[in-house]
């Protein structure tokens, strides 16, 4: 027979070792359900990591997460292999991610071996690199990144770790954040400041870039006829960087405000500059945006500054000194014509897209107008150029008003002259 309170004793302790069980599980789902989220808090594990175990200090690095899954990229391009038979494709692995902070597109990451023997992530040999093609969050999953690489000595449950020079990268985002308080309350002095802040955190933050040149844009602008060259210029530095935006929504929408840009310049300059000045540049980098524009929306703005720039491309070869200026007004004239064709039957209320076709259509009438020796065929083409320049007058006067642009006036004017005439006064 137990003596007395021992029985209790024991029931305590069975009890106690229950509760402690209980707790811990508690904390651990806890830790779980905390850790799920995309804003969860996430602690730095650090790495030291080597190249080489003999001769090279170690270098200090950030956990980021745990190889998954190892494939080789996927590609239509038929590689061709110096080596026969040997696959020179390179690898794609998808990592879940423990700690989703300093992550970006088109950033580096190393994959760790971690000493088996270790205790901790700590004496690591670096056996490949990573570029990230995707930060993704599932969330069931969780976090995700995929990179590529030639990863020959890489395999699954590996670790994958980040340099330090990353740690900045929320900070330099909690500044832009703070510069586009200040701009949308339009003290754009403390707006610059924080943007240039964020690049000094992070030399590599598009986002940045593109609010300083939405800003020096809006200055230049409000000058009158001030050049925004100091604009053109935080875009360029964006555009070099443009892998790193976070979301694409905000990637279009540096896309625009750099064509809306570029399209400005264009205007000033094209009012004092010769043929000689570079002014074809300006639209050639209109083009070279639009078309990665459109990966990320095909939207009816972006067809509409490329249709834009395709017709003034065209314009700016008419002269035609060469072969090779030939064929570039012919493909202008080509993409700008189909571009408004998609635009004008789509019937925006939107007067700058009859404004465009009225200068495109109305060219071509004139010129066809004043061959000496027409066929049957170009007269017909004549009438339907006349006929579709009297639907676009009225179109775009409508979305215009009374006020029509001095560059389609001569155009508006040939329309009323040509619809006299076809129709006299009996």
């Amino acid at each position: 027979m137990s003596p007395p309170g021992v029985n209790r004793g024991r029931r305590f302790s069975t009890w106690s070792w229950s509760f402690r069980a209980i707790l811990g599980l508690l904390l651990i789902f806890g830790t779980v359900v905390a850790g799920a989220g995309p804003l969860a808090a996430q602690r730095n594990e650090i790495i030291y990591a080597f190249r080489n175990f003999k001769t090279e200090p170690p270098t200090r690095m950030i956990l980021v997460g745990e190889i998954q899954s190892k494939t080789k990229v996927a590609t239509v391009e038929t590689i061709e292999s110096p080596f026969p038979g040997y696959d020179i494709r390179k690898d794609q692995v998808n990592v879940k991610v423990q700690n989703r902070r300093g992550l970006k597109v088109g950033q580096k990451l190393y994959v760790i071996d971690k000493d088996p023997f270790h205790s901790q992530y700590r004496n690591g040999l670096i056996v490949g690199e990573i570029k990230v093609t995707s930060v993704l969050y599932n969330p069931f999953y969780g976090w995700v990144v995929t990179g590529t690489g030639i990863l020959l000595r890489v395999r699954e449950g590996q670790f994958v770790a980040r340099t330090l020079d990353t740690e900045n990268l929320e900070r330099a985002y909690a500044l832009k954040k703070r510069g586009d308080h200040y701009a949308n309350r339009g003290d754009f002095e403390r707006a610059i400041s924080s943007y240039n802040e964020a690049l000094v955190a992070d030399s590599t933050l598009p986002e940045a870039n593109a609010a300083l040149g939405e800003l020096f844009f809006q200055i230049a602008r409000d000058s009158g006829r001030e050049l925004p060259v100091r604009a053109l210029s935080e875009y360029n530095r964006a555009w070099g960087n443009r892998v790193n935006f976070r979301y694409d929504y905000e990637k279009f929408a540096y896309y625009k405000r750099f064509m809306q840009t570029l399209y400005y310049t264009y205007r000033l300059r094209q009012l004092e500059a010769t043929r000689d000045d570079g002014l074809v540049r300006l639209l050639d980098r209109i083009v070279e945006i639009a078309a990665e524009a459109r990966e990320v929306q095909d939207h009816p703005d972006v067809r509409m500054a490329l249709a834009r720039a395709h017709y003034y491309r065209m314009v700016y070869y008419e002269t035609e000194r060469n072969p090779e200026e030939r064929r570039l007004h012919d493909a202008a004239d080509e993409r700008a014509g189909a571009l408004l064709k998609e635009l004008v039957e789509a019937r925006p209320p939107d007067a700058e897209v009859y404004r465009l076709a009225l200068l495109y259509y109305g060219r071509r009438y004139e010129a066809l107008a004043r061959r000496p020796n027409r066929t049957l065929e170009q007269d017909r083409y004549l009438a339907r150029l006349r006929s579709t320049l009297e639907k676009l007058a009225p179109m775009y006067r409508r979305y215009h008003g009374q006020s029509p642009d001095p560059e389609v006036f001569p155009y508006l004017e040939m329309v009323d002259r040509e619809a006299a005439l076809a129709n006299p006064p009996s």
